[in-house]
């Protein structure tokens, strides 16, 4: 089978699942406690919670599993009359949503049904069959006779609940996954499939990747080396985790993160404005590239310590290091006007400290003066302020163009096979006796260090552990070294590598 014909099956497959898996939107106006009910349901802190209205500016969407009943789940943004720019913005967007969505948990607060709460139930009613009615922030005795007045809405099933303590969930997640089968079998049908057909599918994708394995493992032993192949391509976790590789995409507000990644899986599931920061979670998607599925993880723009003053925006840096965690390669986004931040160091240092890989998109290239060697002037000032990143790759970039996109993706997979190298002990230790043939440590007042034994602990990070004679005072210097000859005579040349010295029992 070609590359072209293995892209075009997990196209498909891509394709079947995105076409078959139901939509779920909770929708609402804001502070009815819609992301505290997302996150119950998927188990963790996705959207951002708290008491200031309207937090949740993007949609989020995010695959879930009841039992063995899957959907993709929506949180919208928050449903609102206001005229401000932006409430119009995440309403017209969130209206969007809601007409694409086979099933609406409409949320309300049991506190109190306001005029806009009736507003946009009657501009809705023409998608009553789609509905369930949640009634929220039921946790008391009082509160659960206050559910009998939204029976006047019209709606003959109502849900109380209270989505921060738990009350009411199992039996609304029960109606959930009835709705969510048959809404299963509907899109089977209308995409003219059999749930056989799939299946089929997917088993021919699996063959597919069990190939891939064979084959990648077979090219590393001619270099002499192993590669993680199952854990690279997840064969063990597709069920649950169904992608080949985990990008993020990190950078200042309005560096152009959104436009990137609304491009690359065709939707506009962020915001995307002339206003700094309107993206605050992480939205995650997917899309199909060469024979690889991509997960893509786009963040909130990291803004300065100096800055982050709210909650709202410490959430949000926290919520871009746990992206980090969650990806394997960070794209991190840079302003061609503005060049790299003092905040852009320190989430790169995040990124390395990490172990993850990294590429600099250097965006909005388009919009420079071409001037000869512009690009290498760029890579060799980034490499003097910042010499930690030396070993990532600068690409110059237009997400709003789309030139430079493909290279963005054929670097990410390379770097990716990079982080799951595994190194022969027996090779590796060969390799140190002939570099510190040619190249001996350096030597302090008649006392020579020597770097006894080598062994790689760990891939995603990257780590080695290195013994030597003396590890105090051992110079950083020959540590550097040893990082740049694995770096070039095993062809890691575009990740993180991460050493631990310890003393060896002879000294």
């Amino acid at each position: 089978m070609t590359l072209q014909d293995k892209e075009g099956l997990i196209r498909r497959l891509d394709e079947v699942e995105k076409a078959v898996l139901p939509r779920v939107a909770i929708v609402g106006r804001p502070n009815v406690g819609k992301s505290t009910l997302f996150n119950r349901f998927i188990g963790s802190r996705k959207a951002i919670t708290d008491p200031t209205p309207g937090v949740t500016r993007d949609p989020i969407f995010q695959r879930a599993e009841f039992d063995e009943t899957a959907c993709m789940l929506i949180d919208t943004g928050g449903l609102t009359e206001s005229r401000d720019y932006l409430d119009t913005l995440i309403t017209s967007k969130s209206l969007s949503t809601i007409e694409q969505a086979d099933i609406l948990v409409f949320v309300l607060d049991v506190t109190e049904v306001t005029p806009e709460d009736e507003e946009f139930i009657n501009r809705l009613r023409q998608l009553s069959s789609r509905i369930i009615l949640a009634v929220n922030k039921v946790d008391n005795e009082q509160r659960e006779q206050m559910v009998w007045e939204y029976y006047r809405l019209g709606f003959d099933t109502i849900f109380p609940i209270s989505a921060t303590h738990g009350e009411g969930i199992d039996e609304l997640v029960e109606e959930l996954k009835l709705r969510i089968e048959a809404a299963e079998h509907r899109r089977i049908n209308e995409h003219s499939l059999t749930s056989t057909e799939i299946e089929e599918l997917r088993a021919e994708v699996r063959k597919l990747l069990q190939q891939d394995i064979e084959e990648i493992q077979a090219e590393a032993r001619q270099e002499g080396i192993t590669i993680d192949a199952e854990k690279l391509l997840r064969l063990d976790k597709r069920a649950s985790q169904p992608w080949d590789i985990s990008l993020a995409v990190l950078g200042q507000p309005n560096t152009g993160k959104s436009t990137l990644s609304n491009a690359l899986t065709g939707t506009e599931n962020s915001l995307v404005s002339e206003i700094a920061g309107t993206t605050r979670d992480v939205l995650e998607g997917s899309f199909a590239f060469r024979d690889k599925k991509f997960r893509l993880l786009d963040t909130a723009g990291i803004r300065r310590k100096n800055r982050v003053h709210e909650n709202l925006e410490y959430y949000s840096v926290t919520r871009a290091i746990s992206a980090i965690e969650q990806a394997e390669v960070v794209v991190l986004m840079i302003d061609a006007e503005k060049g790299l931040s003092e905040q852009d160091k320190k989430i790169s240092a995040q990124v390395v400290k990490h172990g993850r890989g990294i590429i600099l998109a250097v965006n909005k290239w388009d919009l420079l003066e071409d001037i000869p060697n512009r690009i290498q002037a760029v890579r060799d000032r980034i490499n003097f302020l910042f010499p930690v990143l030396e070993f990532a790759p600068i690409l110059p970039i237009s997400a709003k163009e789309g030139s430079g996109v493909q290279e963005l993706l054929e670097t990410s997979l390379k770097i990716q096979r990079q982080l799951y190298t595994r190194l022969g002990t027996g090779v590796l230790n060969q390799k140190l006796r002939a570099w510190q043939e040619h190249t001996p440590p350096p030597s302090r007042k008649g006392f020579f260090w020597k770097a006894k034994y080598i062994t790689q602990v760990s891939v995603l990070p990257m780590k080695f552990i290195l013994f030597v004679n003396r590890r105090k005072d051992f110079p950083e210097s020959y540590v550097g070294f040893i990082k740049n000859r694995i770096r070039k005579d095993f062809a890691l040349g575009n990740i993180p590598i991460q050493f631990e010295l310890r003393d060896s029992r002879r000294t």
